[in-house]
């Protein structure tokens, strides 16, 4: 077994919406891999209570990072190991650029999703939170709302037209290079901003330290542009071949595209 520690992005690369489960095959290879004595981690942007609603669906649980590396919880122990995010400061500075834009802006408060309507958007937010199984909550005023909570936010996104996305996070990323903000996005019509501690490059370096694997037995494999980090780093970084092109640039390796299965393909190439 070349690698100890699998480390996975979710959607685009083990499963997706509006399925939102993991096919057969790649289950049976990942429980194969853990009797082996591998440790199998699912890291992604969703909220927990979407990843946990999955791996319920397929009878598992395990540990699991959500919202790009905010939290991290072992569903065995019902144990939080890590828990992040963005001061409610920093969160409010990310809805502001995005309202300023003219864009949906929403940010996750722990598991609840909270948002600003607007009406150009309004179809994007139903097809968000049903993607996610989730309820979004309105308010007419999502800043203020934001620092009468007063703690720390998991993340801010906004959703827009997929063509703006690219050069919008450019702009925010230049404009707020030297704070603790980090702009991405994990899907064609989202933005997303979080907290440059708890990003998923960082979640894999908390794990390989929690596991007491080194980084030359962890490999990582997502997407998309969330994915830097977690294929960046001092480990082995896989990109999906079909993901996208700045993640293919700085991967290590190139694997088969996600209708061809890559976490099975990578689980029987290196772990089994």
């Amino acid at each position: 077994m070349k690698y100890r520690l699998f480390i996975s992005d979710y959607d685009g690369t083990l499963g997706g919406a509006p399925q939102n489960t993991i096919d057969e095959q790649t289950l049976r290879a990942i429980e194969k891999f853990e009797k082996r004595g591998g440790k199998f981690v699912i890291c992604t942007g969703r909220m927990l209570t979407s990843v946990k609603r999955i791996l319920k669906s397929v009878n598992r649980k395990g540990v699991v990072v959500g919202f790009q590396g905010a939290i991290i919880q072992d569903l065995d122990n019902d144990e939080t190991l890590l828990d992040g995010g963005l001061s409610p400061q920093d969160a409010c500075l990310a809805v502001e650029e995005f309202l300023k834009d003219d864009l949906l802006a929403l940010a996750y408060d722990g598991e609840q999703l909270i948002y600003q309507p607007n009406e150009k958007y309004k179809e994007y937010i139903a097809i968000y939170a049903g993607m996610l199984k989730t309820d979004a909550l309105p308010f007419a005023d999502l800043k203020t709302e934001v620092l009468r909570r007063n703690r720390k936010i998991r993340k801010v996104c906004a959703l827009c037209e997929k063509q703006r996305v690219k050069e919008l996070a450019q702009k925010y990323n230049q404009k707020y290079c030297d704070s603790d903000m980090s702009f991405n996005s994990g899907a064609t019509y989202l933005i997303e901003c979080i907290n440059k501690e708890y990003n998923k490059g960082q979640a894999v370096r908390f794990l390989s330290k929690h596991f007491s694997i080194p980084y030359d037995q962890v490999i990582c494999i997502g997407d998309s542009t969330n994915d830097l980090p977690l294929i960046s780093g001092e480990w082995h970084g896989v990109a999906v071949g079909d993901g996208k092109d700045e993640l293919k640039a700085v991967a290590n390796e190139i694997t088969v595209p996600f209708n061809e299965k890559p976490v099975l393909y990578l689980l029987e190439k290196y772990c089994l």
